[in-house]
């Protein structure tokens, strides 16, 4: 009984605890949580992840002056911050603790001072290269962490590349093959792909473009004229790069509707191997069919742990954040001018569980950190990822505690009993969590398992109405000759 009394006492700690954290989280956020529903509906949600600081050059020092419209951030496996400080022509590091590192303003080229012109994209690998867009030099510079020149990557073969002659690199990444991956401006083929060696080998990845029907109709009755006036249907540019532990490259692009994704996961051959088991809804931020809706338009991504990736939403300045499956996580941040929000939002990036967000037009770098409630569903997500349904299970019920409508914490509590062989319960939480997916596997094991369990009566009950119907056709026999006989006599 004692035992009893002291676990119903920890539960309702627990609840109060984490009600309170919720509560006073929301209490002091700028912005509403939300999520969709499976309907695409917007239900609120707790809020996932609060401000906790802005970072501006000022305050890493007096001496830099302001960011003049900043259009990147990377940031190191040490923790370590680079702002490509567009407008400024320089690139500026500092730590966690906001403190100066240096400046990249330039660097020796042979003997020669030469200078950045508008770079607009930076990264840093896990070796610690610098490798920089500079965009208006229509190049790509790679440097040491010293800022000492390693290479550069100037004037690839047009020859290779067709109608494309303005060699502009916006954003930029790098595996640790030393591969390069570059977005261009206007270049619509994909993605352009350089060797260790700088050498040009092709675009990486395509982004497919859908007719529809009556589209296709009015361009074969069109004249020549109006079919010059309609738009073109080419591929959209990309808008965002990123590449996660497992060299896979995440990339985004600007989608035209809600019902279209607009992340792709690109592995080594180019081809888009992102899953989304989520049919009705796309990852596309934004879910609405409502035409005075404004959609959401993704200009960048960070590939994050256990196959989270978080994405900016250039259009409305929200981050959305999915799993490994296209599944929703949280929604936060948006348009305005109070700490938390954006007035237009660049670029996006993270260090362990924290989320930063560049505000070009105000020049400022933006610290997120998750709540109680953002914690537990990224701590759930890293033990699904890991193939711990189990322990993920004991998370997903915390986060019921705090979000009672939680479509995805049902959906966990029911893959963690499909796993156990729980099918009839299994059912019940992923209808609530709406996972057609898995409460299809669950109803189909479910048959499978009473099937297993009442063959032998199915079996037993066939052969007795075998038996019973062979009894009756020999008795109706035997009667039917007894007849004959007494007839005949």
């Amino acid at each position: 009984m004692r035992l009893i009394n002291r676990y119903v006492a920890y539960m309702l700690a627990v609840v109060l605890v984490f009600a309170a954290s919720a509560t006073a989280g929301n209490a002091a956020s700028p912005f509403q949580g939300f999520e969709y529903n499976f309907w695409a509906a917007v239900v609120p949600a707790p809020v996932a992840y609060l401000p906790t600081r802005t970072i501006s050059a000022v305050d890493i020092d007096a001496s830099l002056g302001p960011f003049s419209n900043p259009m990147d951030v990377a940031v190191c496996v040490d923790g370590n911050f680079f702002v490509a400080d567009t407008g400024n022509n320089r690139i500026v590091v500092f730590d966690r603790d906001i403190n100066l590192i240096m400046v990249i303003d330039g660097f020796y080229n042979g003997e020669v001072w030469d200078r950045f012109n508008a770079p607009h994209g930076v990264f840093v690998c896990i070796n610690q290269m610098i490798y920089i867009a500079d965009t208006n030099n229509r190049r790509i510079v790679i440097l040491d962490i010293d800022a000492n020149l390693l290479s550069s990557i100037e004037n690839p073969d047009m020859d290779m590349l067709g109608d494309v002659v303005d060699f502009r690199p916006r954003r930029i990444v790098a595996d640790n093959a030393g591969r390069v991956y570059a977005v261009v401006a206007n270049v619509f083929e994909g993605i352009m792909r350089f060797d260790a060696n700088g050498e040009f080998f092709g675009y990486f990845g395509t982004i497919s473009v859908s007719i529809s029907p009556a589209q296709m109709f009015w361009r074969m009755i069109a004249t020549q004229a109006q079919r010059d006036r309609m738009e073109r249907f080419i591929p959209t540019e990309f808008t965002g790069i990123d590449v996660d532990a497992y060299g896979f490259i995440f990339a985004t692009h600007a989608g035209r509707t809600a019902e279209s994704d607009q992340v792709m996961r690109l592995n080594p051959r180019g081809n888009n191997v992102l899953r989304n088991f989520n049919d009705n809804i796309a990852i596309a931020g934004v879910q609405s069919y409502n035409p005075f809706v404004v959609n959401s338009e993704f200009i960048d991504i960070t590939a994050r742990d256990s196959g989270k990736f978080s994405v900016l939403d250039g259009a409305v300045g929200r981050v959305f954040t999915y799993d490994s499956e296209g599944n929703l996580l949280y929604v936060f941040s948006g348009e305005g001018s109070i700490m938390g929000m954006n007035r237009n939002p660049v670029a996006i990036a993270s260090f362990g569980d924290n989320i930063f967000i560049l505000d070009s037009l105000r020049g400022r770098l933006i610290e997120f950190e998750p709540t109680a409630y953002g914690m537990l569903i990224n701590e759930a997500i890293a033990l699904r990822y890991a193939g711990d349904e189990a322990g993920s299970f004991e998370i997903w019920h915390q986060v019921l505690v705090i979000n009672e409508n939680s479509e995805l914490a049902f959906t966990g509590i029911g893959r963690y009993h499909l796993q156990n062989g729980n099918y009839t319960i299994a059912m019940e939480y992923l209808r609530r969590g709406m996972d057609l997916r898995y409460f299809s596997m669950a109803l189909a094991r479910r048959r499978q398992v009473f099937v297993e369990e009442n063959i032998s009566f199915v079996f037993t009950g066939v052969m007795v109405l075998v038996g019973l119907f062979v009894t009756r056709s020999i008795y109706r026999k035997v009667k039917r000759s007894g007849v004959e006989e007494d007839g005949a006599v």
